[in-house]
């Protein structure tokens, strides 16, 4: 999975169509899949991988769920609203949420 979510942080950083969308706002996000955290930092400059949860919660993003849900949401082949409750974990701000939800609907 990390290396799937690697492979889409290129991607996206590389189109630079989607950059408008992410002067907007910075958001910190946190993939949950399994027992594995995957830590991204989403600014003007495009989307950041972390080591750790390295910003103090501001504009925080969590999402948890398995990694084929994951995978579908990475690809655009699925809305991140339209998930039901019982296959993936929602935390944020709705406003970051549908901001997130934009950039992997765009970024396929």
């Amino acid at each position: 999975m990390v290396e799937f979510i690697q492979d889409w942080v290129k991607q996206v950083n590389q189109r630079t169509d989607l950059l408008p969308s992410w002067r907007e706002r910075r958001l910190n996000v946190i993939l949950q899949v399994g027992n594995h955290r995957i830590y991204m930092y989403i600014d003007q400059s495009g989307v950041h991988l972390k080591t750790d949860q390295q910003e103090n919660g501001l504009n925080l993003i969590h999402l948890q769920s398995s990694s084929t849900i994951m995978k579908t949401l990475f690809m655009g082949e699925q809305k991140l609203t339209s998930l039901p409750q019982a296959t993936i974990k929602v935390q944020g701000a709705y406003r970051n949420i549908l901001f997130i939800e934009s950039l992997l609907l765009l970024a396929k």
